[in-house]
């Protein structure tokens, strides 16, 4: 499997753009639907902007794998993405965005010649085990200047709270690996980053390709992301409200999958009805957001190296 990095930054690119567009996606910022501190408009300047990093790690990647791999400096890439976004939007669109496809867009580079997408979540964990300090340093730097939601009271010793948290991780050498297993227990970004990407490999991908060649492209989006979220209660609202709202919204989801048809006026209706519940109670399935995004990323990949767009 053999993509450049320009081609890899696109893709990137494309799949944040088809994940924001998607309508209605419940609870979160659609093209008809904006938040008091966020607008649609504010998601597409952070398409923009990711597709350059992505291409950025790509390069480093090509560079530095198999013997570098120390080199390749993800937390700084996944800082850089943020802060480029944070020049020209004032709110956080893309942290979790950044935290998914900046590694997998790495482990794409990584794949060459016989290697197929199915390679990626083994490559990834290779690349993942081989930050270092200053990953972890730049992906605490990430999180702190995108005020990240939920993240108050968390119990880990290497809290973005603390003011000498960044002496502490170089005082221990802790690197970026080291912070997502400390934190893979109350967020599913650093679960699925330490786990070889299980939401995104065995729930969100699958799902996109099953349905894609099917149905348009923005019933396909809808789909992943239901799928997701019924699958996996979403983590920002777990930290918001707690594990009980998160599991009834997974109910809510499944439930449309269960009762309705993707692409009918049912499926619509529902989706609207949930979508307005969501957005009254500020329920906001942040994360699945950012999975489904990178779903789609991993999907266009396979689907462009294959058969093109």
């Amino acid at each position: 499997m053999n993509l450049t990095s320009s081609e890899i930054g696109k893709l990137g690119e494309i799949a944040t753009l088809y994940e924001v567009a998607a309508y209605p996606k419940p609870g979160n910022v659609h093209r008809t639907h904006d938040f008091e501190n966020m607008s649609f408009e504010d998601f597409l300047v952070s398409s923009v902007v990711i597709k350059d990093n992505l291409q950025h790690v790509a390069e480093k990647t090509f560079k530095c794998y198999p013997n570098l791999l120390n080199e390749v400096n993800l937390g700084e890439n996944i800082l850089n993405c943020v802060k480029d976004t944070n020049n020209l939007v004032n709110t956080n669109t893309n942290l979790g965005i950044s935290m998914l496809l900046i590694p997998i867009a790495s482990a794409v580079a990584t794949l060459v010649n016989h290697d197929s997408i199915n390679s990626l979540a083994d490559n990834l964990d290779i690349l993942i085990k081989n930050t270092q300090v200053n990953d972890a340093i730049a992906l605490t730097n990430s999180i702190k200047i995108s005020h990240a939601g939920g993240m108050q009271n968390k119990p880990s010793k290497y809290d973005i709270n603390d003011s000498d948290t960044i002496d502490e991780i170089i005082e221990n050498k802790i690197t970026m690996y080291d912070l997502l297993k400390i934190s893979e227990k109350y967020d599913k970004i650093s679960y699925d980053l330490v786990n070889k990407l299980p939401v995104i490999t065995k729930i969100g991908y699958p799902e996109y390709i099953n349905v894609i060649n099917d149905f348009s492209r923005n019933d396909a989006t809808i789909q992943t992301y239901l799928t997701i979220l019924a699958n996996v209660p979403d983590t920002l609202i777990s930290r918001k409200y707690g594990e009980e709202i998160s599991n009834n919204i997974s109910k809510m989801a499944k439930e449309i999958l269960d009762n309705t048809d993707i692409g009918t006026k049912n499926r619509l209706d529902a989706l609207n009805k949930f979508d307005s519940y969501l957005h009254n109670k500020k329920y906001n399935p942040g994360t699945t957001a950012d999975f489904t995004a990178a779903s789609l990323f991993v999907g266009l990949l396979d689907k462009y190296f294959n058969t093109g767009i």
